[in-house]
């Protein structure tokens, strides 16, 4: 068994990593242990998380995926912008839906507009808030389908990306809902059963990308300890959301861990909307981001994995600025700002995090040890990533909260702003 154990590494740092490898060849059933299943089930209109990610890649196949050179062909085989605000995608053909209905442009077409409706824009959210700026689409013929975009929209090709293509046809028949529990798509697997806690693939074999295995399997293992001993253990062959001490345990088990980066990051937001708040000050964030010594948790924490930004963007995004720095760890000029905002006395702070490893975990609470430096006093408070979106969408639910923590992931547009877009508006956050 040993032979073919593999491993995945997603390091939750300032620049998340993640990545797979095999120290052989794979078996018939594939085995993964994830940190957190989707909310939705196995309905991605309104999770569009990277840890919903590899569940629903699965199951759904996208129009287009994004690498580092721009958006390649997926369901989408080639586009071209006809005019300012339209543009005409011609889809591959002969493909299947794991009902064995055709896929359609209508397919496309009655998704968009669904999204546009009131209902749409409730149940979808997370998908609309990223294609927002698509306010139509009609299906010319059963392979050319056209998106009519509110303003100009060069990102188009990478914005679909974000959409798992979905059967309107069994959609219309369950609704929205139903969809979760019985969801269809034209992936390389077909769910056999999907609930909250396990998922059971299938492999499609008569779709247009054959899979290489006959069978996944998905469980649910919320806890760190629990995903690296069901690997040592060999009751799974792949893990998410290991860390960099996990090394020996999964060497020592016959595995490997691999760590490969993705352009997001992750930092602590403050609240700009209350001048009641303390962080309102400009000094106050500032000193807190002296305060900081990044480089020191990066090294000892993260085991130099990562690297600390400065700015929403990892090197190689759209809007990206390599003249913009890091704040450099420096308690004095904090002390002096945060003296300067009126709270030399010292001051008292909440940040509402999600930590699903622990290695994250180390890192708030060391962020906490270097601010009480300068007489801040940083309490964090660990809530599940459920708790945050609903927080984002309405965030009186964070209380008395003033800070939380946040990732800014620039795929599948390869651009700064996307998360901005897509999460929040910067006028509630900064």
């Amino acid at each position: 068994m040993m032979s073919r154990r593999v491993i995945l590494s997603a390091l939750f740092v300032f620049l998340f990593s993640i990545g797979l490898g095999s120290s052989g060849a794979l078996a018939a059933e594939l085995r993964v242990g994830h940190s957190s299943l989707p909310k939705p089930l196995g309905n991605p209109l309104s999770d569009t998380s990277h840890s919903g990610g590899f569940n629903f890649l699965t199951v759904y196949d996208q129009l287009t995926y994004v690498g580092s050179d721009g958006p390649g062909a997926g369901l989408a085989v080639s586009w071209r912008n006809t005019s300012p605000t339209t543009w005409e995608f011609k889809l591959r053909p002969g493909v299947k839906f794991h009902d064995g209905k055709a896929f359609e442009a209508s397919d496309i077409a009655d998704l968009i507009n669904w999204l546009n409706t009131e209902e749409g824009a409730a149940k979808g959210r997370s998908t609309l808030s990223n294609t927002r700026n698509i306010k139509s689409a009609r299906a010319i013929d059963a392979t050319t389908v056209e998106f009519t975009t509110k303003l100009p929209d060069p990102l188009v090709p990478a914005t679909v990306g974000i959409i798992r293509v979905l059967n309107m046809k069994h959609f219309a028949d369950v609704g929205n809902d139903g969809y979760g529990q019985a969801p269809i798509g034209t992936g390389s697997f077909k769910a056999e059963k999907w609930t909250s806690d396990r998922i059971d693939l299938v492999a499609f074999k008569e779709g247009w990308r054959p899979p290489k295995l006959d069978r996944i399997t998905i469980r649910s293992l919320p806890e760190l300890a629990s995903r690296v001993q069901a690997f040592q253990s060999d009751q799974i062959d792949l893990a998410f959301g290991l860390v960099a001490d996990s090394r020996a345990a999964v060497e020592s088990a016959g595995g490997k861990l691999h760590v490969s980066s993705e352009p997001r990051v992750l930092l602590l937001m403050a609240f700009q909307n209350n001048p009641a708040h303390a962080v309102n000050d400009l000094r106050v964030r500032k000193a807190l981001n002296y305060a900081v010594n990044k480089e020191a948790y990066i090294e000892t924490i993260m085991g130099g994995l990562t690297v600390a930004a400065g700015q929403p963007g990892a090197k190689g995004v759209t809007g990206y600025d390599p003249s913009i720095k890091p704040y450099p760890y420096d308690l004095d000029r904090a002390k002096a700002l945060l003296s300067d905002a009126g709270h030399g006395a010292g001051l008292k702070l909440i940040a509402e995090v999600v930590a699903n490893v622990s290695e994250m975990r180390d890192v708030y609470q060391q962020v906490s040890v270097d601010v009480a430096r300068i007489g801040v006093d940083l309490e964090v408070r660990e809530i599940t990533l459920p708790d945050l979106i609903a927080r984002l969408r309405d965030p009186s639910k964070f209380g008395e909260a003033t800070m939380f923590s946040f990732g800014f992931n620039s795929t599948p547009t390869m651009d700064i702003m996307r998360s901005i877009n897509a999460q929040h508006s910067c006028k509630s956050f900064t």
